[in-house]
């Protein structure tokens, strides 16, 4: 049930025998031979561009979501137009082994992509925002799936499925998760001020201090530093060399350190609102996200190194 796909290099190969076929020997000039190949890339090429437009079409209200996600104020996934680029960089970095993969049309994956497209027209038009994601995704791996073949597939199976961070996740799992991190987080900043000699009294996620007082909101709870950190971190664990076993520990420590991070950050802030004054504790809350995520960035890669990883996508970075 295998077809084989027309590559570059088929198409290249088989400029050069029409070459080897000309009449007396004559020489095709290069640029005509450079003309008839973009044309066959071009001929090749706009199929999958019509389909990646009428999908986009198709999930057009899914994006425009997304978008709407991504962009708001306080948003838990401002990171996550990035991960296209990411995945993006990951294949790139894969090139030499995907140009040697070969490259055929696997049509049982038929059964996967349309049970997925008709899903997502399903979803969008009963406003289903959590299916919508999936079905998207779905359709995208058995699109590539269909097209490029099982070596292909197996070969960027990652840079594909690291795609999944961009979705948001379902109300009722983000209200949970953001519920339990900031408790979490709340406990974890009253002890460290107990320990740095600033008393203090906690009352579910309020934290008083003699002269302060802390109202720990849901945008606080650590959320939004875990999903970035988590996101970069699979990144980095994939990127950097290293056994299988030191990537997983290094993608493992993110939770801990992501409520490590945040504790340190709402101590701090407690900090500066006791010893200086409640306006200043405001500017530092303002500019402490940006802080928090460049002081996690800092001890993964410390940690990376640690644990013995020198190179990043093959380049000497420690």
């Amino acid at each position: 049930m295998d077809s084989k796909i027309v590559s570059l290099d088929d198409i290249l190969s088989r400029n050069g025998e029409e070459n080897a076929g000309t009449p007396n020997g004559a020489l095709v000039p290069l640029n005509s031979h450079r003309h008839s190949s973009s044309i066959r890339i071009v001929i090749d090429l706009a199929p999958y561009v019509m389909c990646a437009v009428l999908l986009a079409g198709i999930s057009w209200p899914m994006l425009t979501w997304w978008a709407w996600e991504f962009t708001r104020t306080e948003s838990y996934y401002a990171h996550a137009p990035l991960i296209p680029l990411m995945s993006g960089f990951m294949l790139w970095t894969r090139r030499d082994q995907l140009k040697l993969t070969e490259k055929r049309a696997f049509f049982p994956a038929l059964f996967f992509l349309l049970p997925s497209l008709a899903l997502l027209v399903i979803s969008i038009k009963g406003d289903m925002r959590a299916v919508q994601s999936a079905a998207f995704l779905c359709t995208i791996w058995a699109s590539v799936l269909l097209t490029l073949g099982k070596s292909f597939f197996k070969a960027a199976w990652f840079p594909l499925l690291f795609l999944v961070l961009m979705a948001p996740l379902p109300a009722p799992l983000l209200n949970d998760s953001t519920l339990h991190l900031q408790m979490w987080s709340t406990s974890f900043a009253s002890r460290i001020l107990d320990v740095t000699g600033f008393s203090n009294t906690r009352y579910g996620n309020i934290i008083h201090i003699d002269n302060y007082t802390m109202n720990v909101d849901v945008p606080c709870s650590g959320f939004k530093t875990l999903l970035a950190l988590m996101t970069f971190n699979a990144f980095l664990a994939n990127m950097l060399d290293g056994n299988i076993y030191r990537r997983i520990i290094l993608f493992l420590v993110c939770a801990p350190l992501a409520l490590l991070i945040n504790g340190v950050r709402i101590a701090l802030i407690g900090i500066v609102g006791e010893c200086i004054s409640t306006q200043a504790a405001h500017v530092f809350h303002d500019y402490s996200g940006i802080i928090t995520l460049v002081l996690g960035f800092i001890l993964l890669f410390t940690i990376a190194r640690t644990l013995g990883c020198r190179k990043f996508a093959g380049w000497d970075i420690f």
